[in-house]
């Protein structure tokens, strides 16, 4: 069994995706990249040590095929990161229930088949970690956050019931809630929920991707051998 570490990361074409990737090929940890039909980005991380599967993450029967054809020939995986999400924004009067089940089918229900798929090879690990993305609007009722804000919500608390279940298998799982971070989703944001948020920080600016990366990585490492079932809020410091 190789000794080099082996990670899966989903969303690695985003902005703080791509920041971890790149912190993690630093450390000498192979990364097998979930992501949209992204060529640009493939060619980017040709020569690297990266491996990419291609699928739309909400069409599962496929993606598990695709899965378990990389995933064979390693037999192990020593770190999951659930990345993927969408941001979908709208007060709850004109919030439609297609955008509810969007958000909760890729920021949710498929983060939840995937982890249950690749638990098999977790299992195998003597490391193994998981790390699920939130965000700081799991915690803060903003207006227009209906269907993001609750979909993420509900992530984090499974992620405190995985790292219940899964410490029988010596996994660790922890959550991390950034605030408004510095990529092409913030770009997307309304002016004023985006000020709102920064405004509420003690820092007053946006986070960087390359902040979300460092504790995604020291998450996974013999440094934080002790934390689990912990979701941290990275707002720069927040009242509430």
């Amino acid at each position: 069994m190789s000794k080099q570490k082996i990670a899966l990361l989903t969303g690695a074409s985003g902005g703080i995706g791509e920041a971890i990737l790149n912190l993690f090929l630093k450390n000498k940890i192979k990364v097998i990249c979930l992501i949209n039909k992204n060529l640009n980005f493939k060619k980017k991380y040709r020569n690297k040590n990266v491996e990419f599967i291609e699928s739309d993450i909400r069409d599962f029967s496929r993606l598990k095929e695709k899965l378990q054809k990389v995933l064979i020939k390693k037999n192990k995986l020593d770190i999951l990161i659930n990345n993927a999400g969408i941001a979908s924004g709208s007060i709850i009067e004109m919030t439609s229930e297609r955008s509810l089940k969007e958000s909760f089918d890729v920021n949710f229900f498929s983060q939840i088949k995937i982890t249950q798929y690749l638990l098999r090879y977790l299992k195998r690990s003597k490391t193994a970690s998981i790390i699920n993305m939130g965000s700081v609007t799991n915690f803060i009722p903003e207006r227009g956050t209906l269907a993001y804000g609750t979909s993420k919500a509900a992530f984090m608390h499974a992620t405190k019931i995985m790292a219940n279940e899964f410490s029988s298998y010596k996994i660790r799982v922890n959550g991390i809630c950034p605030n408004v971070t510095k990529t092409n989703m913030m770009k997307k944001m309304e002016t004023n929920a985006k000020n709102s948020l920064i405004s509420k920080s003690y820092i007053k600016r946006p986070l960087l991707p390359s902040e979300v990366a460092k504790a995604v990585l020291f998450l996974c490492s013999e440094n934080s051998h002790y934390i689990n079932g912990q979701i941290l809020r990275l707002d720069g410091g927040m009242s509430n």
